[in-house]
């Protein structure tokens, strides 16, 4: 069983820090555990942009997988160098563009011709001259049943994402069966064409380890004082509902003997949040006690969780939901939504409540501010749960979808 995997979205994050979202740790996660897989005749490849693939064979070269990576061949190479430097003269980087699509096309017919399973794990099934079987990864489909969640054109280039599936002959990956009853339901497909991979935390990333100078000495460099804060992280967009995280902390405050809680907000800014973060600024209640990281380096995360006195994660919708996996994994108690699939995320670790209800948010992060006891319980059964996920499991669910789709064929 040959297989090929487009892993273009690693490159994509090399050239742009804001492309490293949950996507991006699924992929840079999983696909090393495949290419380690014995017995798996596995190799991957880039269908981007000429630049995207120089990157995302720079990236498995570092990790020891050059072998295996399908990639830019030297008369591409030589072009590409050629037109960045007309750059000067080409300011909309025609003759970069050119240069890709034209590769492009050369690499999917060699593709096609050399594998008998192809998995994209992002972009669209690329039309092939001889098409083996082909998988597709799909999160979620958030962008078709709630696109108020995102910007004008995010849902019209989701669904040409979509389309290219044809859901009699592909095959499907996704990540809970809350996304797979949402795919099967809003495609017609079959269930059994739709297999389910959990993903997992990464282990080195994640981890209740962090000692008290590591802790303070991260705080420090995000601006935070102390210990002991409420944390959320996620890019900051409509769809995380900080609007209700914020004034559910509001509500917090307010109670006698609360007024010197803290809450921080890890992550880039994404679309619909300006307004919120406006009266965040104007409000002198809040202006102090909320504090807004950006972007934070991988190597803080497990510090910038051990630092936390409870995970607040009140999504509107999630195709899975890693944060608050990775904050049970570091031994944080968390608190989240109960839509969705973020119910089977957490099990009976942590404090579910509708996402909406800001008095339910306020009261469960009352809960947990004042008993010590019950914070004892969620990290056990917290880091209990966690450790039910890995990503030698994903890997496993992912090889077994592969085996599946090629005895269903035989």
């Amino acid at each position: 069983m040959r297989v090929t995997v487009d892993v273009s979205v690693i490159g994509l994050a090399e050239l742009y820090e804001t492309a490293r979202t949950g996507i991006y740790r699924v992929i840079s996660s999983l696909v090393p555990e495949l290419l380690a897989t014995r017995g798996l005749n596995l190799q991957v490849t880039s269908l981007s942009s000429t630049e995207i693939n120089r990157l995302t064979r720079d990236y498995f070269h570092r990790l020891g997988f050059g072998d295996r990576f399908v990639g830019t061949v030297a008369l591409e190479e030589r072009l590409f160098d050629l037109a960045l430097r007309l750059g000067p003269v080409d300011p909309l980087k025609i003759c970069q563009r050119g240069v890709a699509r034209m590769f492009r096309r050369r690499r999917i017919d060699r593709v096609g011709e050399t594998t008998d399973i192809f998995h994209s794990t992002f972009a669209p099934l690329p039309e092939f001259t001889r098409r083996p079987l082909c998988f597709m990864t799909i999160y979620d489909i958030i962008p078709v049943l709630h696109p108020e969640y995102f910007w004008d054109d995010f849902e019209r280039d989701f669904k040409r994402i979509l389309s290219a599936i044809r859901v009699e002959q592909d095959w499907i990956v996704t990540i809970s069966r809350s996304s797979r009853d949402d795919i099967c339901a809003y495609l017609g497909m079959d269930p059994d064409r739709v297999f389910i991979a959990y993903p997992a935390a990464s282990p080195t990333l994640y981890h209740a380890r962090a000692d008290d100078d590591t802790v303070r000495a991260v705080l420090a460099r995000y601006g935070i004082p102390a210990p002991g804060y409420f944390l959320s992280l996620a890019t900051l967009e409509y769809r995380k509902n900080l609007q209700t995280t914020i004034a559910a902390f509001r509500k917090l405050l307010a109670e006698p003997g609360h007024g010197g809680h803290r809450l921080v907000l890890v992550g880039t800014r994404g679309w619909k949040i300006e307004r919120l973060l406006e009266e965040v600024m104007e409000d002198p209640g809040l202006r102090d006690r909320v504090i807004f990281t950006g972007y934070v380096a991988d190597e803080d995360l497990a510090a910038l969780y051990g630092g936390g006195l409870a995970f607040v994660y009140p999504s509107l919708y999630e195709g899975f939901g890693l944060p608050p996996l990775e904050a049970m994994q570091c031994g944080l108690p968390v608190i989240t939504s109960n839509t969705s699939s973020l119910p089977e995320v957490v099990g009976d670790a942590a404090i579910m409540v509708e996402p909406t209800d800001v008095d339910a948010l306020a009261g469960a992060m009352l809960r947990v501010c004042g008993d010590a006891g019950l914070r004892r319980d969620m990290r056990e059964k917290g880091l209990a749960r966690a450790a039910r996920f890995s990503w030698s499991r994903c890997a496993r669910e992912t090889v077994a979808a592969y085996e599946a789709a090629m005895a269903a064929v035989r």
